[in-house]
């Protein structure tokens, strides 16, 4: 529930070194023989120093953004600027979040987050067990406080409610030197929660009151019955009460003061926006951090451009200091890293996106195919048989690291000793196949069903292969195909636009549950997406946007799972749950994992502090700590 989008606000404060005048060496005395006639010593002109060189960043990116209101955008462009004019409130580096205009987390431990129990009856909004906001009335099923799912009969019902206090800094300021305070917090919650705002209202729903204690503090409290594991990020990003408050939701959407002058509080503020070039900003007199040399910069440049090689010639002739990711690998897609000279350099980080290879487990009804891949020694045997190191290498858009879970290896979460790996062995994949019933019995290189409940002997192992137009996925898809083949498993590739592949069903292919393998990228959170396996999860007429395409479906894994759904983050439970449904996850094998995404970053030599991190959405998260030398 990612409502905050970390950005920074700054005004321009140059120091002109003070000019020193020269003072003129005294006249020697002469003998009065020798007494010329008297003349005046010159004095020189004074000279000032030189005013410093203002230090600028600029800063190239893919496309403009079309909008710098935090409701009314998500375009990669606008968080890169976002970076600019707020700081925080939250920032996410490793999956892991920090603290920036908060004084803390909230915590169970420490009990700024509790737990309490709370006695509701008829009318009071609670939670109900299908998992939407109810008025309690009777014949509604909760889950009380003891975890026991009820009936409402009419009479009270104890039942969980969280309460979670927020904790501001005492020296913010918003760019023009008014307090930024809780009150301003309060504002941006009502401007979000109004149905004219086009936000994600899962949260809002959720919330019971949402109020300021003082000048500093925000509480937030959940109806009964919603115990957020993602409580942390239940502070909503402040917006200036002072300046739009005259200011409709609906006019918030589209007005020049929200959408191309927004104020803020970090480092940077807003100068001057050329439509079409560039977005200039300056440093914020008023930037909380000022006291510790922050930020480095003095002005930062966003140029924008329309395609990667207008950016790429503008990269190599000098005018860029920062690529961003959405443009790095375009960009060394039309000019070779060789080219970019030994002044350019790429930064690189793995996205929050992992490739994977989803079988076809339980297709939908009308699919008619035979039922490949319902034994796990053949998922296992598909495993083995692809050199998923030389697909990553093919595709382009990763390096040769291979995926083993949902969950990456830099996640705090990460099952590491936990997983079973299938590293590239075709032989063993090979042997899997056979043990699982399919053999090549009659020499054509094609594998034929023997024994197999079910399925008709001789059946051939023939499958379609579904994946998008991406070209690096295409490139991927070959040598999945080729290492297939060479484990006698006939692969015939479709190629699909995006909007084919992910239609809904009952007609799509992915969520429809109409493929044999498919390929595509689900991402990566804080909070671990084992739900995303889970057999009630699995896309039906009922909700064809459920995640478990793949139809699997296994108690072991729904037990882990849930037990880490079902409890709050850093329990026993929740973290003893996560590596079991990882552990499975790498044994069962619902999809073949293949490689996480990467994200280049091109920064020119002199530019220090830009550091690239997987869970951050811009690498520019850290701005004020970023510097350049000419």
């Amino acid at each position: 529930m990612m409502r905050r989008v970390p950005a920074i606000l700054a005004a321009l404060v140059l120091c002109v070194a003070c000019a020193e005048v020269e003072v003129p060496s005294p006249t020697p005395t002469i003998p009065p023989s020798a007494t010329p006639e008297p003349t005046a010593s010159p004095t020189p002109e004074p000279t000032a120093s030189p005013t410093p060189e203002p230090r600028r960043l600029n800063v190239c990116l893919s496309e403009e953004p079309d909008s710098l209101y935090i409701y009314g955008t998500d375009s990669p462009a606008a968080r890169h600027v976002w970076e600019a004019i707020y700081d925080g409130p939250i920032d996410n580096r490793r999956y892991t979040y920090q603290p920036v205009i908060l004084t803390e987390l909230p915590s169970l431990d420490d009990g700024t987050a509790v737990v309490e129990t709370v006695l509701v009856g008829t009318g009071d909004l609670v939670l109900a067990s299908g998992g939407h906001v109810l008025a309690l009335a009777p014949g509604v099923i909760v889950e009380d406080a003891e975890g026991s799912q009820v009936a409402f009969d009419g009479a009270p019902i104890a039942m969980a409610r969280m309460v979670v206090t927020f904790t501001l800094r005492s020296d913010l300021s918003w760019a023009d030197g008014e307090p930024l305070t809780a009150d301003d917090s309060i504002f941006s919650f009502e401007v979000a929660a109004d149905p004219a705002t086009p936000t994600d209202k899962h949260v809002i729903e959720r919330t019971a009151a949402y109020r300021a204690v003082g000048a500093r503090q925000v509480v937030w409290e959940g109806v009964p019955g919603f115990l957020d594991q993602g409580y942390v990020l239940n502070f909503w990003h402040p917006l200036p009460h002072h300046q739009w408050e005259d200011l409709s939701a609906v006019e918030l959407v589209s007005s020049p003061r929200s959408t191309r002058e927004p104020l803020g509080w970090g480092p940077f503020t807003i100068r001057e926006w050329i439509q079409g070039e560039r977005l200039e900003l300056e440093r914020n007199p008023f930037y909380f951090r000022a006291d510790e040399g922050l930020p480095r910069l003095d002005e930062v440049t966003f140029h924008f451009f329309d395609g990667a090689g207008e950016l790429a010639a503008d990269l190599v002739a000098g005018s860029c200091d920062v690529v961003t990711h959405e443009a790095g690998s375009s960009v060394l897609g039309v000019v070779d890293e060789e080219d970019l000279g030994p002044t350019i350099r790429p930064l690189t980080t793995h996205d929050a996106a992992w490739e994977h290879l989803a079988f076809g487990i339980s297709p939908a009804l009308g699919y008619e195919r035979p039922d490949f891949f319902e034994d796990a020694r053949v998922r296992r045997g598909i495993a083995l048989c692809i050199d998923r190191r030389a697909v990553a290498r093919a595709s382009s858009v990763s390096d040769d690291r291979v995926a083993h879970s949902y969950v990456p290896p830099e996640h705090p979460l990460y099952g590491g000793e936990e997983l079973l790996t299938w590293d590239y062995d075709p032989e063993a994949g090979r042997g899997y196949l056979d043990q699982a019933g399919w053999r090549d019995l009659d020499g054509d290189g094609v594998r034929q069903a023997q024994g197999i409940p079910g399925i008709a002997d001789g059946t051939p192992f023939r499958i379609t292969y579904h994946t998008s137009d991406a070209p690096f996925r295409l490139d991927g898809a070959r040598v999945v195909k080729e290492g297939l083949g060479a484990c006698g498993i006939e692969v015939s590739l479709q190629v699909l636009a995006p909007h084919e592949l992910f239609a809904p069903g009952p007609d799509g292919v992915v969520f429809g549950r109409r493929f044999d393998l498919v390929q595509f990228a689900w991402g990566v959170t804080n909070i671990p997406l084992c739900d995303l396996f889970l057999s009630s999860q699995m896309p039906t007429e009922r909700n064809w946007s459920r995640p478990n395409v793949a139809g699997f479906i296994s108690a072991e894994y729904d037990d882990a799972c849930r037990k880490a759904l079902n409890t709050l983050p850093n329990s026993e439970d929740y973290v003893g749950g996560h590596l079991e449904a990882q552990r499975v996850f790498s044994e069962q094998l619902p999809v073949l994992p293949l490689f996480g995404h990467q994200r280049v970053t091109l920064v020119r030599d002199g530019v220090t502090g830009v550091i690239p991190t997987p869970s951050s959405r811009s690498e520019l998260w850290n701005l004020e700590q970023i510097s350049v030398e000419r």
